[in-house]
């Protein structure tokens, strides 16, 4: 991971959505640092993106956060498919059953039952 004096625009979308997602939660640098084993000032710079993480870095993060890498990276402001699935993200277990009766109903996809999250097995 590299510190950048140079802002790249998504490195500091990242780290903002890192920042909002965790205060979301109620979580402190501190807390997120217990999870992940990264040093609070590490992490401020992430949040502040002057950092460039490694893959194994927005795996931490996310896990977390209690999210998956890919669901962390998606930036909703980008498009409209990630302002649906930032939605999705912050659906109610009952709400996500619901949706998953009702289109598997419709048999035009094929799905697979979603797993309850923090689940982390196959």
């Amino acid at each position: 991971m590299s510190r950048r004096e140079d802002l790249h625009p998504f490195v500091a979308k990242l780290g903002a959505r890192i920042r909002d997602l965790r205060l979301a939660r109620g979580m402190s640098l501190e807390q997120l640092r217990k999870k992940t084993g990264i040093v609070v000032s590490h992490l401020s710079l992430i949040e502040r993106g002057h950092v460039v993480l490694t893959v194994g870095t927005v795996d931490r993060i996310a896990r977390a956060l209690g999210l998956t890498p890919m669901f962390l990276v998606l930036l909703p402001e980008e498009s409209e498919l990630e302002a649906v699935v930032e939605r999705i993200g912050h659906m109610s277990a009952d709400k996500l059953a619901r949706m998953y009766e009702r289109v598997s109903a419709s048999k035009s996809l094929p799905l697979k039952k979603p797993r309850p999250r923090g689940s982390h097995g196959p």
